[in-house]
């Protein structure tokens, strides 16, 4: 064999290699973006009306004293046990809205401060804190979509704050 065939060979050789090392690294990394697209997947529903209702009280209720307040509680017989926040929108009007994260199913965290949103801390999605809409989506990719909401009215005699489920 003379120094040409050597050469042709060695490029055949290495471009072989290459060749298949793109495709070994092309099947690793679909199958990589398969699993984390399957990760970030969920089967919640938004929340459907029954018909039925409960009763939460706002009186006594410091956070609910005033227009911008927000409360995180679990309300028996709604949002499938799971947990809601209602926000005070103004002295007789209130929101009332899944806390669960639509991207991933994590408990999205109240907000400490007024003019903070509501943040999931699993993925960092963000939402209003008066009508849980999605401010911004995760970061690690995914799409969240706005906190499912309960229609809701207020009763200012009783202080009871009445939603449909």
């Amino acid at each position: 064999m003379n120094d040409i065939d050597l050469d042709m060979e060695r490029q055949q050789r290495r471009l072989f290699l290459q060749r298949a090392a793109a495709s070994a690294g092309l099947v690793l990394c679909a199958g990589s973006v398969a699993s984390i697209l399957t990760s970030c997947e969920t089967t919640e529903q938004a929340p459907s009306p029954s018909g039925k209702t409960v009763t939460f009280l706002v009186q006594g209720v410091t956070e609910l004293e005033q227009p911008g307040g927000i409360v995180q509680r679990t309300i028996s017989g709604l949002n499938s046990g799971g947990p809601v926040f209602i926000s005070r929108i103004s002295p007789t009007a209130f929101a009332v809205f899944s806390s669960i994260c639509t991207h991933e199913a994590c408990v999205v965290d109240i907000p400490h401060d007024p003019a903070e949103p509501c943040i999931c801390p699993c993925h960092g999605s963000t939402y209003s804190r008066t009508d849980g809409k999605v401010l911004s989506q995760p970061f690690s990719g995914g799409r969240a979509t706005d906190l499912p909401t309960f229609a809701s009215t207020f009763d200012a005699t009783t202080q009871q704050l009445t939603i449909n489920t």
